[in-house]
């Protein structure tokens, strides 16, 4: 079986792929103005946000996974005691 990764196809662009890539290009373009806008207005930007957002739901998660397990002890100690009953 030939393998076809290895060959270069010739790519015929059209006025749709065109259009379409020129799209693209404008949307990536807008989303990147908007960020330097929003820095010049506010002179930050939100990577410290998303690092305490981060840290935040990283802390969220342990506890959340903390509270499990002590119920899952607290389980199984009634589940002796009653049994010991």
């Amino acid at each position: 079986m030939p393998d076809f990764s290895k060959v270069e196809a010739p790519v015929k662009l059209t006025s749709a792929a065109v259009l379409r890539e020129g799209h693209q290009l404008k949307i990536k373009a807008e989303q990147e103005a908007k960020v330097l806008k929003d820095f010049e207005i506010n002179m930050r930007d939100g990577t410290e946000f998303d690092r305490w957002k981060r840290e935040m739901d990283e802390k969220e998660e342990i506890e959340r996974l903390e509270h499990i397990q002590k119920v899952k002890i607290e389980m199984e100690l009634a589940r002796d005691a009653a049994i010991e009953a």
